[in-house]
């Protein structure tokens, strides 16, 4: 089994867009906050995002044109979804009297751009899921200076940005998830690694790779099993080395499954690989509804399962949908970093 799936288009990795599509909306249901889920779509929710981004970079742009390719993709979203975030909570504020103290609060959380409150040495308000737009891009520029030196080298690097973001994660949480970014450039660096062998997996023989699958699968279902944490938000990687290794068996599955899907699907394959070539358009309806929709007074006074699958299903009804609108504004495309 290729990675490639046999309906592809040529500019387009179609079990690529279908993995990237089951993961976002694994970032959705993450943010929950329910444990039985958590334990199971934290494994690869966001790593398969920096593997993935960490598979298509290359040197053949120099240093300075990726940097506004990659502002253009991910710094512009952000920074867009900021301003929104801004004008809705300082009207929301202003309903209740607070419009200034709403603003200030979302400017800070915007320019410091942390996925998670902090309130040592000094309070950091958390902007949410779109943290990952910065670390993304800090992990994307960091792989891509690594490009520039020889292999030795850039192992060396690698390994040593790592350890920066994730020690230096006791002191206090920098600007701009650079930690994260840090830390998520190990996690693209594996991704890159993967492109370099791709033309050579033929040479592996049909056991062989049925053989792997059964490993991958088997590493992910004992990482689910024992899993203590794994959020990339913070730099956890919960057990070091041997939960690295379980998240990327993790990822190597979901793409096994979403080959499987883009080979043997129809109206699935075309849905999630929809959803994941926009899976930014996902996120952003996703962390407007996320830190300004009123959930819990929704469902107030409903039992707790009946509570949860309201949520669910207004949450993936108004993100996926909302993202799918978007996706046909030529302009929206544009903003948010698309060429087409």
């Amino acid at each position: 089994m290729t990675i490639v799936a046999e309906t592809e288009s040529p500019k387009r990795i179609e079990s690529i867009d279908i993995a990237k599509g089951i993961a976002i909306i694994c970032v959705i249901l993450g943010h929950l906050g329910i444990p039985e889920i958590n334990r199971i779509v934290y494994t690869f929710h966001i790593p398969i995002f920096y593997f993935i981004a960490g598979y298509f970079v290359s040197d053949k742009k120099n240093v300075s044109s990726f940097i506004k390719d990659k502002a253009r993709t991910l710094l512009q979203p952000y920074y867009v979804l900021c301003l929104i975030m801004i004008v809705l909570a300082t009207l929301d504020g202003a309903l209740v009297g607070s419009a200034t103290l709403y603003f200030q609060a979302w400017t800070y959380a915007a320019l410091y751009a942390s996925g998670d409150t902090y309130t040592s040495p000094f309070y950091i308000r958390a902007i949410g899921a779109i943290w990952f737009l910065w670390a993304l891009f800090w992990g994307s520029l960091l792989l891509r200076i690594s490009l520039n030196y020889k292999s030795v080298i850039r192992i060396g690097f690698i390994i040593g940005i790592f350890i920066c973001g994730y020690f230096s994660r006791t002191l206090f949480w920098f600007p701009l998830s650079i930690q994260a970014g840090a830390c998520a450039a190990l996690f693209m660096y594996i991704g890159w690694l993967l492109r370099q062998i791709k033309d050579n997996a033929t040479i592996f023989s049909h056991e062989t790779r049925i053989f792997g699958t059964v490993c991958a699968f088997t590493a992910w279902m004992f990482f689910i099993r024992d899993f203590q944490s794994f959020w990339l938000v913070h730099c956890d990687v919960g057990r070091g080395a041997i939960d690295i290794f379980n998240s990327f068996c993790a990822c190597a599955s979901v793409i096994i499954i979403s080959c499987l899907i883009a080979n043997y699907t129809d109206k699935l394959h075309k849905t999630l690989a929809y959803l994941g070539r926009y899976s930014l358009l996902v996120l952003g309806m996703h962390i407007i509804e996320l830190n300004l929709f009123p959930w819990q007074k929704l469902v107030s006074g409903q039992p707790f399962l009946a509570q949860l699958a309201i949520i669910i299903t207004g949450k993936l009804t108004l993100d996926l949908l909302g993202a799918w609108s978007l996706s046909k504004s030529h302009y929206i495309r544009r903003i948010f970093g698309y060429s087409h």
